[in-house]
């Protein structure tokens, strides 16, 4: 059962995540950053509320885990996407610049999503989110793989499962609840 992805919303929380970030953290406007932005807000979102808040479709890749429609957004690839809101996009070499959106599209769970993943990465660069992107188990399972085929697609179903380092890790959640989260993830998406 998937939910269509709404590229309005995407725009919306990408421009929620610029407005918000610390102005002083000249990688808000980074496509990177603001990928693994979007990725931190997703897991928090998955891990609470048992789905992505943008249904966008993640692949591993060597910088950590990228939101496909969210990559082509920020890359202005109108090959793969409907893009008709490209003009609210300002781009340059490596950083975008999303011009001023409403939030009528943006729920109240994924406001709350973006707010942790600003309040927890929002003063890293865009380089140390990769570092910390690469430690969650949905991109490591396929870090091998990675160096022959360059991406993978991410099981949602892993955003559930812990990193090794669980004891400092800012997505802890009690076990019990994520395990049943995760069990109607499951029997909910994933068809046999």
């Amino acid at each position: 059962m998937e939910r269509p992805i709404s590229v309005k919303k995407i725009l919306q929380a990408l421009y929620y995540i610029q407005n918000k970030a610390p102005v002083d953290n000249q990688s808000r406007f980074n496509r990177v950053w603001l990928l693994k932005m979007m990725y931190f807000a997703d897991r928090y979102h998955m891990r609470h509320f048992g789905i992505l808040a943008t249904d966008d479709t993640y692949f591993a890749m060597n910088l950590g885990p990228v939101a496909s429609t969210t990559f082509d957004i920020l890359k202005n690839n109108r090959s793969n996407i409907n893009l008709p809101e490209a003009t609210v996009i300002e781009f340059s070499e490596h950083d975008v610049r999303i011009m001023p959106q409403t939030e009528e599209k943006l729920s109240a769970s994924f406001k709350e999503s973006i707010d942790f993943a600003l309040n927890t990465f929002g003063g890293y660069s865009w380089s140390r989110l990769s570092d910390i992107s690469h430690k969650y188990p949905e991109w490591k399972k396929h870090q091998t793989t990675l160096e022959i085929n360059g991406r993978a697609c991410m099981e949602l179903a892993d955003f559930f499962d812990d990193p090794e380092d669980e004891a400092n890790d800012p997505f802890k959640e009690d076990k019990e609840f994520l395990g049943l989260l995760k069990e109607d993830y499951e029997s909910n998406y994933i068809s046999d």
